[in-house]
């Protein structure tokens, strides 16, 4: 099993169209490491992978609302005690913020993101806006 990983990462590489004739041979030599960490290091290095690349975003964000401005058509904006601004895009009447409750933020499977007040199931979609 532990040929087969380097073996397919290897071919995965070939197959997406990445790798150039000249980090062949780099990416070859890292087939022969044992430790995965190492072996990932090395095929970074050897596809010229920017090390400090743009982390995603947390899937779950847990804050407390500081503020809370009413926008029309019964939507909010949310100021988050991390500085943070949303705005809902959708309404759910059982879901009323105030300032000092408690949201988590989800991101969506297909993207986008929801807001959930603590204590409810349900949730709003919401955009960040700062």
């Amino acid at each position: 099993m532990r040929k087969v990983v380097p073996a397919f990462g290897l071919a995965l590489v070939f197959v997406l169209g990445c790798a150039h004739g000249q980090d062949l041979p780099a990416a070859q030599a890292c087939t022969r490491l044992d430790d995965d960490a190492a072996r990932l290091s090395c095929y970074d290095a050897a596809m010229g992978m920017v090390k400090g690349a743009q982390p995603r975003p947390p899937k779950n964000l847990s804050a407390q609302v500081r503020e809370v401005m009413l926008l029309p058509a019964g939507l909010y904006r949310l100021t988050l005690d991390n500085g943070q601004v949303w705005d809902t895009t959708e309404v759910d009447s059982a879901l009323a913020f105030k300032a000092n409750d408690a949201v988590t933020i989800s991101r969506r499977v297909l993207g986008g993101y929801e807001i959930f007040l603590a204590g409810h199931n349900t949730g709003v979609s919401a955009t960040r806006k700062k």
